[in-house]
């Protein structure tokens, strides 16, 4: 006699909610990468994800709110990358390179980071979004920063360190949205090189 199937645990609505939600923001994301913030529109992502308009706007209520998700979403998944922080015992010219190429590589190179700014740009007349968007970013910059310190203990007590920090991931940053243009190989990776010789120089200045 065979034995029993065993039986899924029934999930919970709030359970199924929060997959629906998750699906819908996978999806907007997706539709972002493919079809820019301007073709995200409700219904497009609803029939992306297999659902009705009403049904997104029930888990969301407005656009805004599904981008505010959005972010979140992008943000997570950037600082979910994680493994670019070298160890501070290491030589240093091989931790500024371990540093910029591994960011490159996992953060600032893949596609939903120009998914991340599309969404940054198009939210950008929307002041509730672009200020939530503008906490998180905040709260990010912060986290570089005292990561950065403890991979990089020789800019200890220099009251530039944050600014040159912040230098160094807007170059990231801006070589990640040229990517728009095409990949640009040489060039980026000889701006990657640049940019490590640049931490060694700051680090190794009395």
């Amino acid at each position: 006699m065979p034995a029993p199937t065993p039986q899924r645990a029934r999930r919970s609505h709030a359970e199924r909610s929060r997959e629906t939600q998750d699906h819908l923001i996978d999806t907007a994301i997706g539709v972002i990468q493919d079809k820019s913030f301007q073709g995200a529109t409700i219904f497009e992502i609803a029939k992306s994800a297999g659902l009705t308009p009403g049904a997104l706007q029930h888990h969301f209520g407005s656009k805004a709110v599904l981008m505010m998700r959005v972010a979140d979403r992008l943000i997570e998944l950037g600082a979910a990358s994680g493994g670019i922080w070298p160890d501070a015992r290491a030589p240093l010219p091989e931790r500024a390179e371990a540093l910029v190429r591994t960011a490159w590589e996992r953060i600032y190179a893949p596609p939903r980071f120009l998914a991340a700014w599309n969404v940054y740009f198009g939210c950008s007349t929307d002041e509730a979004v672009r200020a939530y968007i503008a906490d998180k970013r905040l709260a990010l910059q912060q986290g570089l920063r005292t990561r950065f310190h403890a991979s990089f203990p020789e800019l200890a007590g220099r009251p530039d360190a944050d600014a040159f920090i912040d230098m160094v991931f807007t170059t990231l940053r801006g070589l990640g949205l040229l990517r728009l243009f095409g990949p640009q190989q040489a060039e980026c990776d000889a701006q990657l090189a640049a940019l490590a010789h640049t931490i060694v120089q700051r680090c190794l200045a009395d």
